[in-house]
């Protein structure tokens, strides 16, 4: 899969962000366009065609369209879709062997699910907010967020350790399915019939490409976030345990202890030792 690179001599220019929400039926423009183009969903399905290859784009991850390159709407969305987007302009034409091992880049995938899609968020929104900012906003103010979100994609692309392109597209689905609702419990039957497929079937397809069953790759996200919590919000462990998918807090000081070998008021007293030291 090729990859956007962006060199620190060559810096990224920000021309225009914003966000696009269209209830039903949204079919991409075609046009082959002079900016590069991100684009972040937020909630729903994108289907376009970049270059002559067909992507699927679920909520949870983005697509790079790279300027010059022809892209267009291949059907129109089913129902809700919301999704952020940024022109910029840069050089880009550059590949992942050419990058030298010593050098700092940007360096991330034309299509990819954002593991920490919320921080994503918040790196875009404070892009908006700062280009909004009529009597702030300057160029160089723009361009360094704009930098800053590219830095934070590249972070999550390179830490995840795995290629998009070999999973089949009902795990990357599952996946962004589950990154958007981890914060309450559901069953695996409505995550299927979210993205459309069987329930036994999905479990043994996402269990196969991931090495791990769908209720433990969701218990997964939900301890990362209960940990955040705990330390940097002072959640007691109820408030934790509901805010975080767990409608039982014993389950979730279970599930806690069985993935950190401590439970949440004991993490919550040892972080909090380290950080007054």
């Amino acid at each position: 899969m090729s990859r956007y690179i962006c060199r620190p001599e060559q810096p990224v220019s920000f021309n225009a962000c914003g966000q696009l929400i269209c209830p039903d039926g949204f079919l991409h423009m075609k046009r082959t366009f002079d900016m590069n183009v991100l684009i972040i969903i937020t909630e729903g399905t994108l289907f376009i065609t970049s270059n002559g290859v067909l992507h699927t784009v679920h909520a949870g991850q983005y697509i790079f369209l790279r300027a010059g390159e022809e892209h267009f709407g291949t059907a129109p969305s089913k129902g809700r879709l919301s999704y952020l987007w940024v022109h910029f302009s840069s050089e880009t034409a550059f590949e992942a062997s050419d990058i030298r091992p010593s050098e700092q880049v940007c360096c991330f995938p034309e299509h990819f699910t954002l593991t920490d899609f919320g921080r994503t968020v918040q790196m875009f929104n404070l892009l908006m907010d700062i280009s909004l900012d009529e009597s702030r906003s300057t160029k160089p103010m723009t361009d360094s967020a704009l930098g800053l979100l590219l830095m934070e994609i590249t972070r999550e692309t390179s830490e995840s350790g795995e290629n998009i392109g070999d999973m089949p597209s009902l795990v990357v689905s599952a996946r962004a399915w589950i990154k958007n609702h981890y914060y309450r419990p559901f069953e695996i039957n409505e995550l299927a019939e979210s993205i459309g497929y069987n329930a036994d079937y999905l479990s043994n397809i996402f269990k196969k490409h991931t090495g791990i069953s769908v209720t433990r790759y969701t218990n997964q996200l939900r301890v990362k976030a209960a940990k955040t919590l705990l330390v940097n919000y002072g959640a007691t462990v109820r408030e934790t345990a509901y805010s975080c998918g767990f409608s039982d807090d014993k389950y979730f000081i279970r599930v806690f202890k069985q993935y950190e070998g401590i439970t949440p008021s004991e993490y919550r007293k040892s972080l909090g030792r380290k950080n007054i030291n």
